[in-house]
């Protein structure tokens, strides 16, 4: 069972439209926590989401009580959090990112490399940032380098290539 901590799934980048509507670019693959979401949380508030439709690989929304351009212009920049009870399912063998925060890392060979601090999304891969003794390791996601994400457990192993960790 989830539980109801909130999980970032986009960010307002700018009002649409002459009645509030609020563009919002994902951080999801799919557009499925926004459609399963009643309630959005944008900075520390939650508001109602009337209408929600897809637009060029953006999310338009429109929220009760923003009506105008200049009300949602308010909201631009702001975080956009949605409970986690409203994130799609997933396969066994899936995982959000926000699940592999604080994972520790450790490589095949039994270094310890610390923990997931961040993952960027980059042109051709993701790519986890890991922070721990050996300083910023960065370790790009394709099955050479990732080959197990427990979430049990809250541990990745890896295989680094050659040169992706520092001597220390």
């Amino acid at each position: 069972m989830r539980s109801n901590r909130l999980v970032v799934i986009g960010e307002a980048v700018k009002p649409f439209g002459i009645r509030g509507e609020l563009k919002v670019h994902p951080f999801t693959e799919s557009f499925e926590a926004f459609e399963r979401s009643p309630i959005l949380v944008l900075g520390n508030v939650p508001y109602r989401v009337r209408s929600f439709r897809k637009h060029k690989g953006a999310a338009l929304i429109s929220f009760e009580g923003i009506d105008t351009p200049e009300k949602a212009r308010e909201l631009v920049g702001r975080l956009v959090q949605t409970a986690e009870e409203n994130l799609p399912p997933k396969d066994d063998d899936e995982y959000f990112w926000f699940e592999l925060i604080g994972m520790k890392v450790r490589t095949v060979d039994g270094r310890d490399l610390g923990a997931v601090a961040d993952l960027m999304r980059t042109g051709a891969h993701d790519v986890l940032q890991v922070e721990g003794d050996y300083g910023e390791v960065l370790l790009p996601m394709i099955e050479q380098v990732v080959l197990e994400v427990d979430t049990e457990k809250g541990e990745v192993l890896v295989d680094p290539l050659e040169g992706l960790i520092p001597d220390v």
